[in-house]
């Protein structure tokens, strides 16, 4: 096998992006497609059936391991899952069926990885990677100690900047705000910028937590103190920082059942 044809499913462009630099950097590697979410993935891996296929474990709605189900029960493609989690998959890799890399993302690591997945190629059919595929996301599954635990996930997010990635607690999180390209995500203390839309970091928030209030604002119920009028039908949304975030008009009647529900019943203020 000569030259290996490679699909990446990663919700975070710059990701996406970093993994294709390094991928052109090991010799007989080919990028043949790219996917931003898991389903579309999917429907890229049936397309084109790349023999490698890298995907990111923490994605919103189709996620590394629900897609890599999906690939077991067919022709599957070597799989190297991307990952923020160092001792993620022990059981998969005792049983060679599949590999992975930690982001931010080591160009060695990565070499490895690729050179194995080349190797179970050339020693297995698809038939045989689906099989040993499934035993491994099975044995995933009854693990108790699996640190990929998908309420630990919803409980934090994880944020991309110049020096790598890191875990922020939901619990922080005071507020989103929209800026063109980008999503700022406002704590008591600081804020981080995220290339991106709203509606793409929404995805991977908790709805019961969390409640858009504006189309360039989304706040944290627990951080919610609550809602102040300000004259000419404007309305605010009071955060426990002391922060006032806007309130757009067709989102008034759900952040005010939302405080209801919580026991904030009244809109104070002016107007």
């Amino acid at each position: 096998m000569e030259r290996l044809r490679v699909v990446i499913v990663d919700d975070e462009p710059l990701a996406i992006r970093g993994l294709e630099l390094e991928l052109k950097r090991i010799a007989g590697v080919e990028v043949v497609g790219t996917a931003a979410d898991g389903q579309t993935g999917l429907d890229l891996i049936h397309e084109l059936t790349p023999d490698i296929a890298l995907l990111d474990v923490q994605m919103p709605r189709l996620d590394g391991l629900q897609m890599a189900d999906a690939l077991a029960a067919g022709d599957a493609p070597a799989i190297i899952f991307v990952t923020a989690y160092g001792h993620f998959a022990v059981a998969a890799f005792e049983l060679n069926a599949v590999d992975y890399v930690l982001k931010p993302i080591n160009l060695a690591r990565l070499r490895a990885a690729i050179e194995r997945a080349r190797t179970r190629l050339e020693q297995t059919t698809a038939a045989q990677r689906a099989a040993e595929l499934s035993t491994v996301l099975e044995a995933l599954r009854r693990d108790p100690a699996n640190p990929y635990d998908r309420a630990d996930v919803s409980r934090s997010l994880w944020l991309s900047d110049a020096r790598g990635r890191r875990r922020l607690l939901m619990s922080s999180i005071d507020w989103l705000e929209a800026q063109r390209d980008y999503v700022r995500i406002h704590t008591d203390t600081q804020s981080y910028v995220q290339r991106g839309t709203l509606a793409d970091l929404s995805r991977k928030l908790d709805p019961g937590q969390f409640l858009r209030v504006h189309r360039s604002a989304i706040v944290n119920l627990e951080a919610l103190t609550g809602i102040e009028r300000r004259g000419w039908g404007l309305v605010a949304a009071r955060l426990r920082s002391g922060v006032e975030v806007p309130v757009g008009r067709s989102y008034l009647a759900e952040l005010r059942e939302r405080l209801r529900q919580t026991g904030v019943t009244s809109i104070r203020g002016q107007g």
